[in-house]
């Protein structure tokens, strides 16, 4: 005979259970979505009384003591949390502890969420925010995404209509709906819940191979069109960093930096993807499999560089870096990405790459069997409509899949972002900026140290050997190594705390941001609106600071070398093989640092894949804004113009004083200790004529 314990214990789980799917059906009586673009945000408890929604209270009232315990009406169950959803066990990013992947501890274990429950509960969900996915498309009539969906913010520049529906002839049509569906999936009892089940969403095929980057779609895309200008918050969930862009552009910086006019000059929010290129085998990039640091550096798309644009590298379900996510001194904070989720019903096993499991990020697919990730010749049960759950279909339809990489990452920051412009819409681009960094919490602290789930198994922070550009095994390095004259350097500094007591790492940024928090600090905005930054930052021309040159000819008549003391100025051979100081940057100022950031160009022979670069601040903090043996040692550049890289590492640190920059020198004769030998020796070397001038500025606040 069953115990009164487990009677009751039933009870509680039949009684929680109707009352979830009363709650479901009341959100779905509320549709579960946004409100209209210039409509003002309405309390969730004034969706109205539709007969659908009186018979579910009558419904309700059979359980009037949990009910009333609870307090709940119809449409205050807005304040639900993702419970609500079939799928919500599967989205270990909104609730880590109570995942279906907690039974997996080969994969999971050790990680943490973005704390969205208690903002949930408080009834934020981003209503009255418009977020506007550039990507493929959307499938604008996906039962989770049709709710939020307004075709007043959408554009296709395709088929130049308002319905942004993907190419599903494309490589990859579905991957601007499941971005959407991370952000803002309704919170309707289908499938899944997005970070801000409440906001209005808008869609765009911006990154069709045929019209990304063109200079007419670019200014349509960023707010320059009048579906574009509507938005309040950008996610861009793409990004080209195979090149050595020069800096600024002028499509693309003027695009940007228009943003900060929308919203009534309060400013829009763009997030944007940090890239997947850590280890990577590319063809389009080149060989190069560092296993050891980044092996492309995001700051090589030059949106990055602008201070407005928010960018996001990705956590695993084990609470450090995605092996993929690229890193570098550019990162602002970083979001839920997982790993691949290759294996297992839902992506959950572990396999002989096991670095490489685990589950990753849950969300809206195509519509249907046919097109998409989850369709009927998928490689997982899941993504072919085939698992079930106490005998109910988990996916019959396939309109619902898993996506990785930092393009489920920034989605993850865009719905946070959302949900603190929905607590408080007059924060300014930099309120929210902040507010995401002042909510970041550190986490993997001591990686750097670690033997590390990269393909390399070495500490991030084992010293390379300049000569010979190998590892030194067993031998850590920090930033006081890196100094003039030295042959090795560490790769990774790890967590640092710079003088202005704000901790940074070049794989994390400012951590992860916590939901609860953020909506918190937008409250305490709203109170003492004295907080809000409206000022822009402050972005001065770049200075000349130091040069090299093979011999005096080389920069007579340069104007670049007329601005420029004697003792600036290097003659010689480059100085590879070796750290060395370049001098120093005297900022005069007393000004507040928001980013620093070093500009190079030549039109000899210098390797850009042979040298790194480095900055110490007047305080005493080091970054790595640069590693030698990065992508461009396998593509041989030797000559580039206005090369530009940037650093959040000093953000607040006072600006006045000298700022000294190391050039981190390899080996460009030797094939580095990555790069497979029957590939030989590369086209770059340290033979030639040199002319490297190097540049500074430091953004301030």
């Amino acid at each position: 005979m069953p115990s009164p314990l487990f009677e009751t214990s039933m009870k509680v789980q039949t009684m929680r259970r109707n009352l979830l799917l009363v709650i479901a059906a009341l959100l779905a009586a509320c549709d579960g979505g946004g409100s209209g673009l210039d409509k003002p945000v309405a309390h969730p408890s004034a969706c109205g009384t539709s007969a659908f929604v009186q018979a579910m209270s009558a419904s309700a009232r059979e359980m009037s003591a949990s009910a009333d315990e609870m307090d709940i009406t119809p449409c205050e169950a807005d304040t639900a949390t993702g419970e609500t959803e079939p799928l919500y066990t599967f989205q270990w990013a909104l609730n880590y502890e109570d995942s279906y992947f907690n039974d997996f501890p080969e994969t999971f274990g050790g990680g943490t969420d973005l704390n969205v429950e208690p903002a949930h509960r408080q009834g934020f969900k981003g209503q009255g925010v418009n977020v506007l996915v550039l990507d493929t498309g959307l499938d604008e009539f996906h039962e989770d995404l049709q709710p939020n969906f307004k075709s007043e913010l959408s554009w296709s520049f395709r088929t130049r209509t308002h319905s942004p529906k993907p190419d599903l002839s494309s490589s990859v049509p579905f991957h601007g709906t499941a971005v959407a569906g991370i952000i803002a999936a309704a919170q309707n009892g289908k499938g899944v819940m997005g970070i801000a089940p409440r906001a209005n969403l808008g869609g765009a095929d911006y990154i069709d191979m045929n019209i990304y980057g063109t200079r007419g779609t670019i200014f349509a895309a960023y707010g320059g069109a009048p579906w574009s200008s509507q938005a309040h918050i950008f996610n861009a969930s793409f990004g080209d960093a195979r090149w050595a862009t020069p800096y600024p552009t002028a499509s693309d910086t003027a695009a940007l930096q228009g943003l900060r006019k929308l919203r009534d000059g309060k400013g829009a929010v763009f997030v944007k993807a940090a890239g997947n290129e850590y280890d990577s085998i590319n063809p389009f990039v080149g060989l190069c499999e560092t296993s050891q640091y980044s092996c492309v550096n995001p700051v090589n798309n030059t949106h990055t560089l602008e201070p407005n644009v928010v960018v996001a590298a990705a956590l695993n379900a084990q609470g450090s870096a995605s092996t993929y996510s690229s890193a570098g001194s550019v990162i602002w904070v970083t979001g839920m990405g997982g790993e691949m989720g290759n294996n297992g019903d839902y992506g959950q096993d572990a396999s002989r790459w096991h670095d490489l499991s685990g589950p990753n990020i849950f969300t809206t697919d195509i519509s249907g069997c046919i097109h998409g990730e989850s369709h009927t010749g998928a490689n997982s049960s899941f993504l072919r409509g085939q698992t079930e759950r106490d005998g109910t279909p988990d996916n019959p339809n396939c309109d619902y899949a898993y996506m990785g990489g930092t393009s489920s990452a920034a989605p993850t920051i865009s719905g946070v972002a959302a949900l603190v412009l929905g607590a408080n819409p007059e924060l300014t681009w930099r309120d929210v900026r902040d507010i995401l960094r002042l909510s970041a919490r550190k986490v993997d602290d001591g990686y750097e140290l670690a033997a590390s789930r990269r393909l390399s198994k070495q500490p991030a922070a084992t010293v390379m050997d300049l000569r010979t550009n190998q590892l030194v095994p067993n031998t850590t390095g920090t930033a006081s190594d890196i100094a003039d004259g030295a042959t090795t350097f560490p790769p990774e500094l790890g967590w640092q705390r710079n003088a202005a007591g704000h901790d940074y790492s070049n794989w994390y940024g400012f951590g992860v941001p916590d939901a609860e928090k953020a909506v918190a600090l937008a409250l305490e905005y709203k109170k003492d609106p004295g907080r809000s930054r409206f000022a822009d930052v402050h972005a001065p021309e770049f200075q000349p600071m130091a040069a090299w040159a093979s011999n005096e000819w080389v920069f007579k008549g340069d104007p670049f070398f007329a601005t420029l003391d004697r003792t600036q100025i290097r003659i010689g051979p480059f100085p590879y093989q070796q750290v060395t100081s370049a001098g120093k940057f005297k900022a005069e100022a007393a000004q507040t640092v928001d980013q620093f950031q070093v500009r190079l160009g030549t039109t000899s022979s210098v390797c850009l894949g042979s040298i790194g670069i480095a900055v110490r601040s007047p305080s005493g903090t080091t970054s790595l804004l640069k590693l030698p043996n990065d992508h461009f040692r396998a593509s041989g550049i030797s000559s580039f113009n206005r090369y530009t890289l940037g650093s959040y590492a000093f953000y607040e640190e006072p600006a006045q004083g000298d700022w000294e920059l190391f050039v981190i020198a390899a080996n460009p004769d030797r094939t580095p200790y990555y790069l497979y030998p029957f590939m030989g020796r590369w086209p770059c070397s340290s033979e030639g004529f040199v002319d490297l001038k190097i540049e500074a500025r430091i953004i301030a606040q």
